[in-house]
């Protein structure tokens, strides 16, 4: 049975993550993908429970992900302290600190946010979970498919009939 959380942002264990060296190991994209992430509940983790919830940090020059679009899930950012830009399908919006952003799951909630500044931005992330998740990347004609521990990326020209091979 999940029990009670508490937190504290200044007191997390923030585990470091950079997604560059994960998935392009040889350097060939421009953007860094790095940050630091304490969670605070998750049903990945717990196997209970609706919402994961988790402290990020972004250092000067980092980004959380790339620019994507949830389809099945819904994802809300507060930002505790620092700003950053988030590009949006609308352009790029700058956010500060107390500002609450809600992303739905369609193209108008494609996000990504990075520092831009010369502080450190910490902000609480919260999504909802369901038990498969596609996200979209409309800059790069990506889709991203998560179900249980399948993840797996496809451009999304690469369509194959329904039937082939049954």
């Amino acid at each position: 049975m999940q029990e009670l959380v508490i937190k504290n942002v200044k007191t997390a264990d923030y585990k470091n993550i950079n997604l560059n060296a994960i998935f392009d190991p040889n350097g060939q994209h421009n953007q860094s993908y790095e940050f630091q992430k304490s969670d605070v509940t998750s049903p990945y983790v717990s196997k209970e429970g609706k919402l994961a919830v988790s402290f990020y940090t972004l250092h000067p020059g980092k980004s959380n992900y790339p620019y994507h679009q949830h389809c099945g899930i819904e994802e809300v950012f507060y930002i505790i302290s620092g700003s950053g830009t988030l590009k949006t399908p609308k352009g790029e919006i700058i956010v500060t600190e107390g500002d609450v952003i809600v992303m739905p799951p369609n193209e108008n909630g494609a996000h990504m946010l990075t520092n831009h500044t010369d502080k450190p931005l910490v902000y609480l992330d919260i999504d909802t979970v369901g038990s498969l998740e596609a996200v979209l990347y409309p800059d790069t004609n990506k889709v991203r498919i998560m179900a249980g521990n399948l993840h797996k990326s496809f451009k999304l020209d690469t369509e194959v009939n329904y039937l082939a091979g049954e």
